[in-house]
């Protein structure tokens, strides 16, 4: 690597000291642009054929191509030449689009002052060469590949024959060799008849982490001597036992005193006393054979590595403990900031805004339907869709923009530093479209929309919890929009939650108190204009507010767990009913009864109504289930599975 480098170096000055010594006029002063555009043009053979520069770009200080091809130069060009007259220093890129090559920005100054910069285009020929002859090896090339050798492909050679060679000997390296691998200690293979050593050094260039320079070596020879002298030191061994076994008589008295050391020593590792151990160690252990080894020298040295193993163990943890500390403060999945660090973000960005009379925009993200996609496909899927999702939401926000992961499909982002608090809507609106295009990875393709609640700060005495819960409210309000939708927090709306969360306690303690009731309406036969049903209809009275209007307090339980309680007290009590009725003689009367979407989606139903249907011996075709809209659609899958379970009981139904 260090060669390599050292070659790149010298070649790049070579160029670098060219451009001082050729922008210099006879009198040693700076030239004009037009006299580096004349000079170029004389010297535009001398720099192919001794510095093989292929192109050269000559730009002046209005950044206004003076010569050079516009047609022949890669867009990237023009930021490279951005960034060497912003710097006054040469800058260099590699590209390897098709064949790798060097691109050198050198800023000159003119003859008034002002700066110019030259742009050089030299390929990587005199290079690979040069490290051919340096390293001593047979074949060398450029290669891209991104995770095993067989999706390595040569992409710049020294010639088109030694291409030919080094494609066939990638072609010859097990598929499965890794990147890494040859990057580490190479790969062995056989060319030819001969030998190769196949191993790769990464770009000098960070912008090209897929490019590699590929050397095959011949190493045929080297692997005969390593095997000669092999042979060697075996018979040399086997010679040496005999020799060894004499001398194992005459170190057994020392055996006692050895195993006393180091049984004294070995405390000293409980003590966490590292140091020492090792020092006492060193002084206590004779001088010795390190040829011979034995019981005891294996069981010092284990002893010595127990040591060092430690000392690395306690090293490693004082590490661990500041990545755990870490890992506390951001998403492990995604890499976003987690809650932790988004709280801590919120506090510190609210104390600002307040200080600064800046709005603060947060933007409350909950992902529609990604219940269902988790479910249905899996954990798996579910976490790389996160991924994905967290990608696309990254793209729109500004680097002074917070995005964090709240926790499952919601994410936060906090945006600081705001004109106009329509700037969050803009946000908003740019989430919405990012998310209009399909998701898709590993063959699979999921529609995901955004429910996004919007909050701002424009006082100081908000605190980031009452901030969260706002945006919160609000993402709530913009998901009954069925996704894609945003909505801005307003006072109205924290009233309908506070009024949905005392209506719900209420509830509860209504249900326990015996407050609710069956009103049941008949249904009569058109025709015989007798009564062959009656549908079971809910009713509340609240022993303070008088009767509550179910169209009032259903549309605000419907989406919380209680309703799920109500709805099976009310299957219950109207084949109670149905049951009395029965006794009474009616024994014809069906009993329709109203299930709410997220009843309907429950897979114990079917269970519990056979049970009570059991319990009093009522035939299922007695029950009639007014199944709502929203049932079906919000999960067709399972809605159809309950509904045929139902059926197959006896059960009717009607939409």
């Amino acid at each position: 690597m260090h060669r390599y480098a050292l070659l790149d170096t010298l070649l790049t000055e070579r160029i670098l000291l060219w451009s001082e010594t050729f922008t210099q006029d006879k009198r040693g002063l700076p030239a004009s642009v037009s006299e580096l555009r004349r000079g170029i043009e004389d010297a535009r053979n001398t720099m192919q054929m001794n510095l093989q520069i292929d192109n050269v770009w000559l730009f002046d200080a209005q950044a206004n191509l003076v010569y050079g091809d516009a047609a022949a130069m890669p867009g990237f060009v023009g930021k490279l030449r951005s960034s060497a007259l912003e710097s006054l220093r040469p800058q260099i890129l590699t590209s390897c689009a098709h064949l790798c090559r060097r691109y050198i920005a050198a800023p000159v100054m003119t003859h008034n002052g002002e700066p110019a910069v030259m742009v050089f285009a030299t390929g990587m020929q005199e290079l690979l060469a040069l490290l051919s002859r340096s390293a001593d090896v047979g074949r060398i090339a450029i290669a891209r590949g991104s995770d095993n050798a067989g999706s390595m492909n040569v992409i710049s050679r020294l010639s088109m024959v030694n291409k030919d060679a080094v494609a066939s000997i990638i072609k010859a390296l097990p598929e499965n060799t890794a990147i890494d691998t040859l990057i580490s200690r190479g790969s062995r293979v056989v060319f030819e008849g001969r030998l190769l050593l196949v191993s790769l050094l990464p770009m000098l260039d960070g912008r090209l982490p897929d490019s590699y320079i590929l050397f095959a070596r011949d190493i045929t020879e080297q692997v005969r001597s390593a095997s000669t002298y092999q042979n060697w030191v075996v018979g040399s061994a086997v010679s040496l036992v005999a020799i060894f076994a004499l001398l194992l008589y005459l170190i057994l008295n020392q055996y006692r005193s050895r195993l006393m050391a180091l049984s004294h020593r070995l405390p000293l590792l409980a003590e966490h006393r590292y140091e020492e151990f090792n020092k006492n160690a060193s002084r206590s252990r004779p001088v010795r054979n390190k040829t011979l080894t034995d019981e005891l020298d294996v069981l010092e040295e284990a002893a010595s590595n127990l040591a060092n193993e430690l000392e690395t163990i306690e090293s490693k943890m004082a590490l661990t403990t500041a990545q755990l500390e870490n890992m506390a403060m951001f998403d492990v999945l995604t890499g976003l900031p987690n809650r932790n660090m988004l709280m801590f973000q919120m506090e510190k960005e609210i104390s600002l805004a307040s200080r600064e009379d800046l709005p603060l925009g947060l933007l409350f993200l909950d992902l529609d339907d990604f219940k269902r996609i988790n479910d249905g496909h899996g954990h798996d899927i579910g976490d790389k869709l996160i991924q994905a999702a967290a990608q696309r939401i990254r793209k729109p926000l500004r680097d002074s923009d917070i995005a964090a992961r709240f926790g499952g499909d919601e994410f936060v982002i906090l945006l600081p530093g705001l004109r106009s608090i329509l700037e969050v809507e803009q946000v908003a609106n740019q989430l919405i479209d990012a998310f209009e295009p399909p998701i898709q990875f590993d063959n699979h393709q999921f529609y995901v929309s955004l429910s996004i609640g919007l909050a701002f700060c424009n006082e100081g005495d908000i605190t980031a919890m009452e901030l969260l819960r706002h945006a919160d409210i609000a993402m709530y309000e913009a998901k009954a929009e069925q996704g894609s939708a945003y909505c801005k927090f307003d006072r109205i709306m924290n009233q309908r939650v506070l009024r949905r969360v005392e209506l719900e306690k209420e509830a509860r303690i209504g249900l326990n108190n015996g407050e609710f009731s069956l009103a049941l309406q008949p249904q009569l036969a058109l025709d015989t204009r007798k009564m062959v049903g009656m549908e079971a209809l809910l009713r509340w009275h609240h022993p303070e507010k008088g009767p509550v209007s179910p169209g009032e307090f259903i549309p605000l339980l419907e989406n919380t767990s209680l309703m799920m309680t109500i709805d099976y007290w009310v299957i219950e009590q109207a084949i109670t009913i149905l049951a009395q009725l029965r006794e009474r003689g009616y024994r014809d009367i069906k009993m329709a009864i109203n299930i709410s979407a997220a009843h309907f989606l429950d897979p114990a139903l079917p269970n519990f109504i056979a049970e009570q249907l059991s319990n009093f011996g009522i035939a299922p075709e007695f029950i009639e289930l007014e199944l709502t809209e929203t049932a079906l659609v919000s999960d067709i899958a399972r809605a159809s599975a309950t509904l045929e379970t139902l059926r197959a009981m006896g059960c009717h139904d009607c939409h």
